[in-house]
């Protein structure tokens, strides 16, 4: 067994390997150029204490170079080289390269919109769907500062792609976030919307089992779904059941069960229009 200066003086080398150094942003564009073969080397070096110093490196210039990180985050070289370490195959790295992209989303905010289509796919694709629970959770910090702290117009897109093409748990996760950018985005751009989620919508209903599992996907969809139901209903209203009828029956008929809540008290829906349920309380 160790002794426990050993442990220590282990810790204190581990932690040392990791620090980087503040630097100043560069002054010309043979120092840009310079910068970006360096961090570019740490981030894809073979040795995974380099490519975590190569993430801590962005954070730090993210934090203290802000404007230069902002004319270089497009860079194929440099993004690449990140989204690479949000799925690296080393799983220390995996976690603190998604803990440093949800520091950095603050920071940075709608100034990541060039990349916005390279980063969701690399935040949620595997690691929505981990084992390892450090990971998950990490992975879901980054999608919620993304819906926080950007544009939600700027997700539209995206999300509404991977709710209809992921898998198990990051398909209900991502269908739950999509609800709330609905609630969010709907005031603003109510078109916008109807066009892109509606899809996702029918796709949901469409292909939903009635124990709410959708064939070869894994995972249940059911409450996942339910929720865009309702926040799609609420912002269209009855408008959303009219749509409704202009697909399969099965379709209109999971929608009304699902705004029902499957006979629980609340409002009885009908194509077109809305019988409520008189309030037991009288309000």
């Amino acid at each position: 067994m160790r002794s426990l200066s050993n442990f220590f003086l282990s810790n204190r080398e581990t932690t040392e390997a990791y620090e980087v150094k503040r630097k100043t942003a560069p002054r010309n564009l043979l120092e840009n150029e310079e910068y970006v073969k360096d961090i570019t080397g740490l981030l894809t070096a073979k040795d995974f204490r380099d490519r975590i110093r190569g993430i801590k490196q962005l954070l730090l210039d993210a934090e203290h170079n802000q404007g230069f990180v902002v004319a270089n985050i497009v860079k194929v070289t440099i993004f690449d080289a990140f989204n690479c370490r949000l799925n690296d195959l080393n799983g220390k790295v995996n976690r603190i390269a998604l803990e440093t992209m949800h520091q950095i989303i603050p920071l940075l905010k709608d100034n990541l919109s060039p990349v916005i289509n390279m980063l969701i796919p690399a935040v949620v694709d595997n690691n929505l769907n981990s084992r390892n629970p450090g990971i998950y959770a990490a992975a879901k910090n980054v999608i919620q500062a993304l819906c926080q702290h950007l544009d939600n117009y700027l997700l539209l897109q995206p999300f509404c792609t991977k709710a209809q093409f992921l898998n198990g748990k990051a398909k209900q996760d991502i269908t739950e976030k999509l609800a709330d950018i609905v609630r969010e985005l709907y005031p603003r751009k109510p078109k916008s919307v109807e066009q892109k989620v509606l899809v996702v919508l029918w796709h949901l209903l469409g292909n939903m089992t009635n124990s709410g599992s959708l064939p070869g996907t894994g995972g249940n969809i059911r409450t996942a779904t339910a929720k865009l139901s309702k926040a799609l209903f609420a912002q269209m209203g009855p408008r959303l059941l009219t749509c409704a009828a202009a697909q399969s029956p099965h379709i209109k008929k999971t929608l009304e069960e699902l705004l029902e809540g499957r006979g629980r008290p609340g409002p009885r829906l009908r194509l077109g229009w809305v019988v409520l349920r008189p309030n037991p309380t009288g309000g």
